[in-house]
């Protein structure tokens, strides 16, 4: 069975090399010597004045970011009631931070060509939920970056009703948008998971981006439980923190990212290739994703669960990735929603992911397609 996710770490001899540092020091979390390093070099590889945020996932990074954004913390008497807008087709971890963060999500539509929020659903829920909105959370999805113009139009959105824009970009550090920028730079604050399935893996991590300095300050600050001088004075915070084995970990992975995206980006462009007139339909993209999995959408009219069978039992494990959308969830269905999002709904009984991995290889790229055609050779002769 070639596997959907096949996760791949450094050697533990090239992380334990950068761990050296923190066996010398004796200084094994709280901002020591390796999350020192990974901070200058994060910081020297995004250019542009960002700062770098690392954190213990990218969960309480959303968190975490909500918090600072909107200065609104859970339980104060001010964050009852307040919103954030967000899309429903996302991975369930972007509405339960907004939750845990004390904030109510609102559910919007996306685009159906780059399946990311649609501005024009943004401008009708900013224009609905008024006052109670506290952030837009736009999320690029599957980590590609949208089209410039609409993130332009979430920032000129945003910034007319006077609310932060966040990016929940979990799957996109790496990628690139269509001017070359790296991801990073979108928004108040951009988040990244570095969880063991993401192209940049160290097990589990995070990163918080932004070019605003007192922003990542008081990032920084609520990931230490708050302290400033060793007092808790304002937001009450968690303890987020990047330690230093993952610390180490992620600069031992920086050393062959630059490979890694290569290596996945061939992977991605010779499957959307050798699959093009089968009746799929791909993410349409100015940009250079990092690729987690290639996502598609099963020809209309097709069972996307048979389609996922039948190429399971040809040896290739196909998933289907926000099947169940955030506003058909029970612990999220009575969140207000912005229409009846039917974009989200065609999306989610269509995806399809397929497989991806650093080390994909000729046979396995053969394999894969092999599969795919006669899984929907078989399914639309039923």
């Amino acid at each position: 069975m070639i596997r959907f996710q096949r996760p791949q770490l450094p050697a533990v001899a090239a992380i334990a090399a950068y761990y050296q540092r923190a066996e010398d020091a004796r200084w094994y979390s709280n901002f020591g010597p390796c999350h020192a390093q990974l901070v200058e070099r994060l910081e020297q590889r995004l250019g542009g004045g960002l700062h770098a945020v690392p954190v213990a996932n990218c969960t309480l990074g959303i968190s975490l970011a909500l918090v600072a954004a909107t200065g609104l913390a859970p339980g104060d008497r001010e964050t009852a009631g307040r919103e954030v807008i967000v899309p429903s087709y996302t991975f369930a971890a972007t509405a339960t931070a907004i939750v845990w963060a004390g904030l109510t999500p609102v559910f919007v539509d996306v685009d159906p060509g780059h399946w990311s929020m649609d501005p024009a659903a943004l401008e009708q829920a900013l224009q609905e939920r008024g006052d109670r909105v506290a952030a837009v959370m736009a999320c690029t999805t599957f980590g590609s970056p949208p089209p410039v113009a609409v993130s332009q139009a979430w920032e000129r959105l945003a910034a007319d009703a006077g609310v932060p824009l966040l990016i929940d970009s979990a799957a996109g550090f790496g990628a690139l948008d269509a001017a070359g920028r790296a991801a990073g730079h979108l928004g108040d604050v951009e988040i990244f998971s570095w969880h063991a399935t993401k192209p940049f893996a160290i097990g589990e991590g995070g990163l918080l981006c932004t070019a605003d300095a007192a922003l990542a300050e008081r990032l920084n600050r609520l990931a230490n439980f708050g302290f400033e001088d060793g007092v808790v004075t304002g937001a009450p915070g968690m303890n987020a923190k990047l330690a230093e084995w993952p610390a180490a970990t992620a600069l031992a992975v920086l050393d062959d990212f630059d490979d890694v995206l290569e290596a996945r980006r061939d992977a991605a462009t010779r499957l959307r290739t050798a699959l093009a007139g089968t009746g799929l339909t791909f993410q349409e993209l100015d940009s250079q994703p990092a690729w987690q999995f290639l996502a598609a959408l099963a020809p209309a009219g097709t069972s996307r669960d048979d389609i996922v069978a039948v190429t399971a039992e040809h040896g290739v494990e196909v998933r289907s990735y926000f099947a169940h959308p955030l506003h058909r969830m029970p612990a999220f269905a009575d969140a207000p929603r912005i229409g009846s999002l039917p974009v989200t709904e065609d999306l989610a009984i269509r995806a399809l992911s397929l497989p991806m991995a650093n080390d994909l290889t000729d046979a396995e790229h053969e394999a894969i397609v092999s599969a795919v055609h006669r899984s929907l050779a078989s399914v639309g002769a039923r």
